[in-house]
């Protein structure tokens, strides 16, 4: 093969570390048939102990075909369907009773074996033909290995109920370090509680849900999955603070600027690269806090539940904007109306002067005026409430920050974007702007600082949530969040 699909080079890479290797060239078919067995060990998981009356219960690994019925769940690192897992199953077995020379014809290689396989892929100089491509026991052996380990980043998509591994497309030397770094964070979190879960009682029915390594089997999973990628670069980063694996860290860190990474599930894939500036934020350890903070953002008027469409679209346009990090997806970002924990002010600091070019000063200066003006709604809504009832306070929050932005999206220049919003604000309050605030009122009054650039600035400050808001106000997690649901399908194949 002229070029290797990196999800064959994984697997090469993946033997490599495991077996010591000094090249690829020593791959044998006992290396690929023992890595095969690890993951038909771990074919599935299931609980532990009794789960009636509990309200978490304890899974394992197991070596057995899938039942969800009998909640015998199909592992997340397991990419295939729950419908079509045991054909990988039988392939897998099929592969290690029949293998006997690396260089043989398999006959072709199929979805069970490799998930992004499809039936037209037969090509040639006269046609595209119906058929399965054709390849060597070794790359079917490769494909199985990928398809079968633990040992790559993996979730569930909680949309699509579809098990997703994440594969980089980096050279091979720099995916062997890229494996031997999740390694490391694959054993610091399995020693976590991830093969804990939740316990559903309904009307004296218990029902075991998923573990929580369907969240993602790395180092702080995302609560949604549609942030997955971006959680696992900020898991990387978190390992450069740790002196033994530094370097390592960094080194792979490097690797990923601008390179392509497949997230893959059975039938599908899909790719994306992840945006220079926000590698450096996770270089630096500091994309961690930032991915679990976004998930503690609050759309106006509008609870976080796990069946909530708008905060499904929400962490998707999120995530997409982490990763692309350009003005499209921040005027999609910014489309969703809402307050910010306070942790996201850095990733706004970066996005506005790394990617828009606007002075630092000037961005600080924004941050001012937005920090004011959050502020005054929520205390022009306490004082309209009157009473601690976070409900109503949010709901009034809401409807003044809805008032302020609305202000500023309709100015038509720069000095009436700051006459209309401080004029506002400032009859809420009683106040004035801060002072500090000074340089961009003047900057946009001035036209200095473009129209537009002004407005999403204000919007976006305006929306972090102050901190002794957020000291004051309980955090209420819907006991849904976490838990994985079954589909409601039919399961009686499974």
């Amino acid at each position: 093969m002229t070029h290797i699909h990196p999800y064959i080079r994984y697997a090469q890479a993946l033997l490599v570390v495991e077996n010591h290797l000094g090249s690829i060239s020593e791959i044998s078919l006992n290396h690929i048939t023992e890595e095969i067995r690890n993951g038909l060990n771990a074919f599935c998981v299931t609980p532990v102990e009794d789960y009636e009356k509990k309200k978490t219960i304890k899974y394992r690994f197991a070596g057995e075909k899938n039942n969800a019925k009998n909640y015998k769940f199909l592992a997340s690192n397991i990419i295939s369907s729950d419908m079509q897992a045991s054909k990988l199953y039988k392939s897998a077995e099929d592969f290690l009773k029949d293998a006997k020379e690396l260089n043989c014809s398999c006959g072709g290689l199929t979805m069970s074996s490799m998930p992004i396989v499809g039936e037209f892929c037969s090509f040639s100089e006269k046609n595209v033909g119906r058929g399965k491509p054709a390849c060597s026991v070794y790359e079917q052996g490769l494909a199985l290995v990928t398809t079968l380990t633990m040992t790559k980043p993996c979730l569930q998509d909680r949309i699509s109920f579809s098990n997703v591994c994440i594969i980089p497309d980096i050279p091979l030397e720099e995916m062997i370090d890229f494996i031997k770094l999740f390694k490391r964070m694959r054993i610091q979190q399995l020693e976590n509680d991830l093969m804990i879960g939740n316990v559903v009682e309904n009307k004296g029915n218990y029902e075991p849900k998923r573990p929580k390594i369907f969240q993602g089997n790395f180092p702080n999973p995302p609560r949604s999955s549609s942030m997955g990628s971006i959680a696992l670069l900020g898991a990387i980063g978190e390992m450069a603070k740790e002196s033994e694996f530094s370097a390592l860290a960094q080194r792979v860190l490097d690797s990923l600027k601008d390179a392509t990474f497949y997230m893959i599930q059975y039938g599908n894939a899909s790719t994306y690269t992840y945006n220079h500036y926000v590698v450096e934020l996770a270089k630096k350890s500091k994309l961690k806090s930032i991915v679990d903070s976004i998930y503690y953002s609050e759309l106006y008027n509008e609870k976080r539940t796990s069946k909530s469409t708008e905060y499904q679209k929400f962490d998707l346009t999120t995530s997409r904007f982490l990763l692309l990090f350009n003005p499209s997806f921040f005027s999609s970002f910014l489309s969703f109306r809402g307050e910010y924990p306070t942790q996201i002010e850095l990733l706004l600091i970066t996005y506005f002067t790394k990617m828009a070019k606007i002075d630092p000063n000037v961005v600080s200066s924004a941050k001012s005026l937005g920090r004011w003006l959050n502020q005054t709604a929520y205390f022009a809504a306490k004082n309209e409430v009157g009473n601690n009832n976070w409900d109503e306070i949010r709901k009034a929050k809401a409807k003044v920050l809805v008032e302020l932005e609305s202000s500023i999206f309709s100015a038509k220049s720069g000095d009436a974007l700051i006459a209309q919003a401080v004029t506002r604000a400032g009859r809420l309050s009683n106040l004035d702007a801060p002072e500090s605030a000074t340089l961009f009122m003047e900057k946009t009054a001035s036209g200095e600082l473009e129209l537009e650039n002004a407005k999403n600035l204000l919007i976006a400050f305006s929306r972090i949530k102050n901190k002794k808001e957020s000291e004051a106000q309980p955090k209420e997690v819907s006991q849904e969040l976490g838990e994985f649901e079954l589909k409601n399908e039919n399961l009686s194949n499974i």
